[in-house]
């Protein structure tokens, strides 16, 4: 569904990304990891179309992001960005329904199906009882749900997220992802995401790509990934990983990290 062909984007004098090559299959959930810096952001929001590569290119059901209108690419990836902006004033159905712009158009008032597109998947994310508030009045994991609500509006194949759990407790964090993950075994949702917390990243996604300095550092299956010694040469700091209930725990060791020096 996703194809990452030897991306390249830099900035200024730096590269961010560099020479990167994925495939992400159809109904399969792929979580970037890295340290701060390692390139994650600018490789989603690449794949999302919001940046141009210097070289490479991404395709979407293989279709190349670049040649795409942004309408077009609306109707083929979602994106949930790490902090999104919420319009002061606007009710939480009003935002949700946002994602079926690319159907309807901005000029044209949604159709009676957008409509019912909409209250279902808010349905589906647990906001019916919040449609009516002001969009900026919910806590912190309630506004989450809100932004993925949006994006599942957009009936696209795939969803890019950046940090989707930021600034939420244990509890919204899980059912943040549980979501997702329902979406991705009930309605074949294909999913590229970031995340900082290793064992989060583990338990969920299907695949752990780790890259370092924007380069691919490995690639595989979650458990491997989490387990393997080039998890600690990336984040500059020992781990142990703990098994708990078939669960791989990630726990950084006291006194093993390379913290305030600058990163090998």
């Amino acid at each position: 569904m996703i194809g990452i062909e030897n991306l390249t984007v830099g900035a200024g004098t730096r590269t961010l990304v560099d020479g990167v090559s994925l495939r992400v299959e159809r109904g399969r959930w792929c979580t970037i990891i890295g340290a701060n810096g390692a390139g994650k952001t600018t490789l989603v929001r690449t794949v999302a179309g919001f940046i141009t590569p210097d070289l490479g290119r991404v395709t979407l059901d293989d279709r190349d992001v670049g040649s795409l209108s942004e309408r077009e690419r609306s109707r083929l990836v979602a994106y949930v960005p790490q902090h999104p902006e919420i319009p002061t004033g606007m009710r939480v159905l009003d935002y949700v329904a946002l994602g079926r712009v690319p159907y309807h158009g901005v000029m044209r008032a949604p159709s009676a199906r957008d409509r019912r597109l909409t209250t279902e998947v808010a349905e589906r994310v647990g906001l019916s009882s919040f449609l009516s508030r002001d969009a900026a009045s919910l806590s912190g994991g309630e506004r989450q749900r809100m932004v993925l609500a949006r994006a599942l509006c957009q009936s696209t194949p795939v969803v890019v997220l950046d940090e989707p759990t930021t600034g939420l407790d244990v509890r919204h964090q899980m059912t943040l992802l549980e979501l997702l993950h329902r979406e991705v075994v009930e309605c074949g949702l294909t999913v590229l995401a970031t995340l900082h917390d290793l064992t989060l990243a583990g338990q969920f996604a299907d695949r752990l790509v780790l890259v370092h300095h924007g380069r691919v550092l490995m690639d595989g299956p979650s458990h491997e990934v989490v387990r393997s010694p080039v998890l600690e040469d990336a984040y500059d700091i020992g781990v142990t990983v703990v098994n708990v209930d078939g669960v791989d725990v990630v726990v950084p060791r006291r006194g093993a990290s390379g913290a305030f020096r600058e990163p090998r």
